[in-house]
């Protein structure tokens, strides 16, 4: 059975504020995806950049728009690595460790 959920992927921008002090900007959008498996390499690659792998998702390609950041379930988690393949494209998404 497949299993389907809502994300938001979070475009991050710097900006200016009123005072012209350097801030990121955040736009959000929501994008459907289906949940896959995390293989055991995948604890690999993620170590590797501190994170500690928590999705693995396809998402519809043009729903994806190179952004670092997904939140799932109002909990959010970085990119760190993504895998095109025809339509769709593999995002994994992982959390900080320590």
């Amino acid at each position: 059975m497949k299993r389907i959920l809502t994300l938001d992927l979070i475009a991050q921008t710097p900006g200016l504020d009123s005072i012209r002090q350097q801030i990121m900007t955040e736009t959000r959008r929501t994008v459907y995806a289906k949940v896959l498996d995390i293989h055991a390499a995948q604890w690999d690659t993620a170590s590797q950049k501190s994170l500690s792998p928590a999705w693995h998702l396809s998402v519809f390609f043009a729903d994806f728009r190179g952004e670092s950041v997904a939140e799932v379930a109002g909990k959010r988690y970085e990119v760190y690595r993504t895998h095109g393949s025809g339509d769709y494209i593999e995002l994994y998404l992982g959390e900080k460790v320590g």
